[in-house]
């Protein structure tokens, strides 16, 4: 396994981890306003998580 192919698996599994905060807060599974808060931060940090590696893998798109 390559560098690209890892980095796109990590990215997978931290889309798979924003989905299912998603998923919980859609069916309305918090248990209260703190619970909520703690899932967003959680959420936006994948999700920077996810562009920092586009960014990667872009930077070696552009090497390559």
């Amino acid at each position: 396994m390559n560098t690209v192919e890892l980095l796109k698996r990590i990215k997978k599994k931290l889309r798979e981890q924003r989905s299912a905060i998603a998923e919980k807060m859609i069916e309305g599974r918090e248990t209260d306003f703190q619970s909520y808060q703690k899932d967003v931060g959680l959420a936006q940090g994948l999700e920077d998580a996810c562009a920092i590696i586009d960014e990667t893998l872009t930077k070696i798109d552009e090497e390559d």
